[in-house]
């Protein structure tokens, strides 16, 4: 299966525009607080930023070998390039795959510590919730404690009549 080269070239071309955009847009998450800060190189989104760039340098390398656009003389250079570019793009989609996995277990556990079963909170509220700031976030937990306290103590009064 032969592809023309210009496909690949705009796939190309889509693979880098992809790749830079799941950066910026996981470098502006991780400015606004929106994700834990975490190094780079735990963040799925930079590393598959990353990796959409590599792949990309991949088959425009395999493209300029394939159709002879590079010149022969530069053959011994580029052709072990390639393979490492190959290697590490192989690696890196691997180790985005069990970041990935590994920050989905650490969201579940996390969510299962910190929420407790008789809670419920509709997915509308957590939501916002987790789109507020810390110091909204406070005034928001101690509305609801005090509205707690305030059931308990309606529900103390209502047992002490009965």
């Amino acid at each position: 299966m032969n592809f023309p080269p210009q496909l690949i070239t705009l796939f190309c071309i889509m693979f880098i525009v992809l790749g830079i955009f799941n950066i910026l847009m996981a470098r502006r998450r991780q400015q606004t607080g929106g994700t834990q800060h975490l190094p780079w190189y735990k963040q799925v989104g930079i590393l598959t930023g990353i990796e959409y760039i590599l792949l990309a340098c991949v088959f425009l390398i395999n493209i300029g070998i394939t159709y002879r656009v590079l010149p022969a003389s530069l053959n011994g250079v580029i052709f072990p390039f390639f393979i490492i570019l190959l290697l590490a793009s192989g690696l890196l989609a691997g180790f985005v795959i069990y970041q990935g996995l590994s920050n989905a277990r650490n969201r579940r556990t996390l969510a299962s510590r910190t929420v407790p079963t008789s809670v419920s909170v509709s997915t509308q509220q957590s939501g916002s919730i987790q789109e507020m700031t810390s110091e909204e976030r406070e005034q928001y937990n101690q509305k609801r404690r005090e509205r707690r306290k305030k059931a308990a103590s309606a529900r103390r009064r209502q047992a002490g009549r009965a």
